[in-house]
């Protein structure tokens, strides 16, 4: 299907696909000045659109719109705004240890900290300046971009040079791919567009096309103990694999609302949020208990706090900490 065919509803994709269902009332600078233009002091920097969260260890930091990285030393109570090099939208973030961290976003833009997040500077702005939705680096030097229209690319360097990655082929190379993150034996996962995904058990040279019996996309995925696989996407759906993506399994949620980022929490728990105030809960693979929050707004990010028990949500008003489950 080609680009021209497909623009109203990959803009669309893309909003979900960062939790900005709301956020993009006002218009967007060109990205030949968000790449560069610092991101402008805020006073309430931890209550604009948010779309990513990481933790650096004791610290957790968190990515929005207009360049904003905010970050907080006490488990998600109190957030300072980190100088960011650039105003574009940044739709992801990610720590391999409390020192290195990489964000990606809009105009193709690639930042790096040393200092668990205190600082940030601009690595690279890729060539055509492409819609980048996810960062994830295994070590210190090895890591993967991904991102609109099949956009895929991988450094051996910390983030100093990119090489381009091919994922899908033929008629999938061109979709989406919105979230790529790896599981505890190494293999790489990619949640993609129309019910895409993909695996890699080579740290990237290849990549294997799974069948999810889906159609709607899917924004994210993550890890359960044992090995279990969970990607999450539009109209509620979860499904999860234990043979590492070869057939896949859809668990009841109750929700239609697209569902954006989950997280496994040290107690065992599982905890995925969504659009529309979305929350759910469970044990492993256990039942999911379903959640809205009262004010009902879009959630594109979760992460738990260094604290015990401690998670803390990022979206459409921000980041803040999660009310425990009464």
């Amino acid at each position: 299907m080609k680009r021209s065919n497909r623009f109203a509803r990959g803009i669309m994709a893309l909003g979900l696909a960062i939790g900005a269902l709301a956020c993009a009332a006002a218009p967007a600078a060109p990205e030949s000045i968000t790449a560069t233009v610092p991101a402008m002091k805020a006073r309430l920097a931890a209550k604009v659109p948010l779309t990513g969260i990481a933790r650096a260890r004791n610290a957790l930091v968190a990515v929005g719109d207009y360049g904003m990285i905010v970050r907080s030393t006490d488990g998600g109570n109190i957030w300072q705004q980190a100088e960011a090099p650039v105003s574009a939208l940044l739709t992801a973030v990610h720590f391999v240890d409390e020192r290195h961290g990489w964000a990606v976003g809009h105009g193709g833009v690639i930042l790096g900290s040393d200092d668990g997040g205190a600082s940030w500077k601009l690595l690279e702005v890729l060539d055509e300046r492409p819609v980048l939705l996810s960062v994830h680096f295994l070590d210190a030097e090895r890591g993967y971009v991904t991102g609109a229209y099949g956009v895929a690319f991988r450094t051996a360097d910390g983030g100093r040079s990119w090489t381009p990655m091919a994922v899908g082929s033929g008629q999938d190379a061109d979709f989406h791919l919105n979230h790529l993150f790896s599981v505890r034996d190494g293999t790489l996962f990619i949640a993609g567009e129309s019910g895409l995904a993909f695996r890699s058990t080579d740290r990237g040279a290849s990549w294997t096309k799974l069948d999810t019996g889906v159609s709607g996309s899917l924004w994210s995925g993550f890890e359960l103990g044992g090995g279990e696989v969970v990607l999450l996407g539009m109209s509620g759906k979860v499904i999860t694999s234990r043979n590492g993506g070869d057939t896949w399994q859809a668990r009841d949620t109750g929700t239609e609302q697209s569902l954006t980022a989950g997280i496994t929490t040290t107690e065992g728990g599982v905890i995925v949020v969504g659009a529309g105030g979305v929350v759910l809960r469970g044990k492993g693979s256990g039942p999911l208990q379903l959640e809205i929050r009262p004010d009902r707004q879009n959630l594109a990010a979760v992460m738990s706090a260094p604290d015990s028990g401690g998670v803390v949500v990022a979206g459409q008003l921000g980041v803040e900490r999660l009310v425990p489950a009464r």
